[in-house]
């Protein structure tokens, strides 16, 4: 599962990697615009969760507590229920969603396996009866997120999402704010393409099991008519791909399976390497790779490498073997800062806390010695209520599953507290359309970040 850009937390949970959400808020006043106007339906039932005055809404949150006690995790989030609660207060004060307020019922687990979630599922549905469910999931096969949208035709907005994974959901019950896995590779192929970033260069993809079907797409001959941008539409020659079979902690396996691979490289000539997938691009392999191959150029098609190369420097590792290393990004925290979307977000959180939001790069630190991650907090509290909210107030005033729907497929360019550009509409369920080509460069703050190679575009066509 790969989470949201801007706040930088990552879980590390049974070897896969959890990286914490974003969000942001938009404009000046105090409450979110969106762009939607209301869906005529004949449809006038309300449906479950929605009577004439509130709408029930599930808060699906990590339970912190239990990854640091696991020793997993050094963040923590002790304020999330507060946070998202100052979030939902502020639109319900603001007139709420056409007239009805936000009931929200939380829920936490510890995204150890996929228990947790099914329970949360379980319980907010049959027990609760909500009408939609916001936020974090973590549940790589997808079983908590479909025992929601499929199972029990209960809306979900989740964090991050497959579009795999979403065609298995009825239609517009299952979105992110986000982008899809698969969108993601094809919006990087198409950045480079343009910018004819891999011109000479010989490429290989490495991937492993659970990413391999996205891979596969990319490796896939050409012509085609699948509609998507793959590496032989790009014109580059191709070096020996693989598969390293990340598992667990235990690496020998793939070890032996990346020495097989660097062996085949250096008789090919492959001077370039495109990760699929965030535990093919961990510093254990990359370090071999560079090792061998001082030139070798690093691309991914997720954003790990930045926490990657983070830790690298932290242990002084000199040259930073991610140094240079390219994926497609948005803006980085610190110009999220900059926007319309923060502001809205921090200005809300501060008057009712009286406490300062740290910019990104910025560690505030617990009594007991943990990370305060009041910024990753703040960003998901504010984004999945808003991004809610402006659906459901499209929806109108009869608010039921084939409303919803409506206004799902119906919306466009939507108020996405993630990002700058962001749509969503029939066939299109993830909205994020914010991107760039980034490189890491380890000179920048006190541990690396990104630097623009592009500026960051509107790719809604990608």
């Amino acid at each position: 599962m790969r989470w949201r850009r801007w706040s930088g937390t990552s879980v590390l949970v049974a070897g896969l990697l959890v990286v914490a959400a974003a969000c942001s808020s938009g404009g000046g006043a105090k409450t979110a615009p969106t762009t939607g106007r209301s869906t005529a339906t004949s449809d006038t039932s309300l449906g479950q969760g929605v009577t004439a005055h509130t709408i029930k809404l599930g808060v699906l949150m990590i339970d912190f507590p239990c990854l640091n006690k696991l020793k997993v995790y050094d963040s923590a989030r002790p304020d999330q229920e507060k946070t998202y609660r100052i979030f939902i207060d502020q639109i319900n004060n603001a007139g709420g969603i056409n007239g009805r307020t936000i009931e929200p019922v939380f829920k936490t687990y510890c995204p150890i396996n996929n228990t947790g979630e099914l329970a949360a599922c379980t319980s907010l549905t049959d027990d609760q009866h909500v009408f939609a469910v916001v936020g974090i999931f973590y549940d790589p096969s997808g079983d908590a997120q479909l025992c929601f949208a499929k199972r029990h035709h209960t809306i979900v907005v989740a964090d991050s999402l497959t579009e795999a994974l979403i065609k298995k959901a009825p239609p517009g019950l299952l979105l992110t704010p986000n982008i899809a896995s698969e969108r993601r590779v094809r919006v990087i192929l198409s950045l480079l393409k343009q910018e004819g970033t891999l011109a000479g260069k010989k490429v290989a993809v490495v991937t492993d099991p659970a990413d391999k079907p996205i891979a596969a797409e990319i490796e896939g001959a050409c012509p085609h008519d699948s509609g998507t941008t793959r590496l032989c539409d790009l014109g580059v020659a191709r070096g020996t791909d693989g598969v390293l079979s990340v598992a667990d902690a235990d690496t020998t396996r793939p070890q032996a399976q990346l020495d097989s691979l660097i062996e085949r490289w250096k008789g090919d000539g492959t001077n370039a390497v495109l990760f699929v997938g965030s535990a093919v691009d961990a510093k254990q392999f990359v370090e071999k790779i560079k090792k061998s191959f001082p030139g070798m150029l690093l691309l991914a098609d997720n954003t790990n490498l930045l926490d990657q190369g983070r830790e690298e420097q932290k242990d002084h590792v000199s040259p930073n073997p991610y140094t240079g290393s390219i994926t497609a990004e948005g803006q980085t925290g610190v110009e999220h800062t900059r926007t319309p979307h923060f502001t809205f977000c921090r200005d809300i959180f501060e008057k009712a806390t009286n406490t300062k939001v740290p910019s990104p790069n910025v560690i505030v630190r617990l009594p007991d010695g943990l990370q305060n991650d009041i910024y990753g907090e703040v960003e998901d509290a504010c984004l999945f209520p808003n991004f809610f909210a402006a659906i459901a107030k499209k929806a109108g005033q009869y608010l039921n599953d084939t409303t919803w729907v409506q206004a799902v497929n119906t919306y466009g360019s939507i108020e996405d507290m993630n990002t700058l550009y962001a749509s969503i509409h029939e066939g299109k369920y993830d909205a994020d359309d914010t991107y760039g080509l980034v490189a890491f460069d380890p000179t920048i703050g006190a541990d690396g970040d990104w630097s623009h190679v592009t500026p960051v575009r509107n790719v809604t066509g990608s």
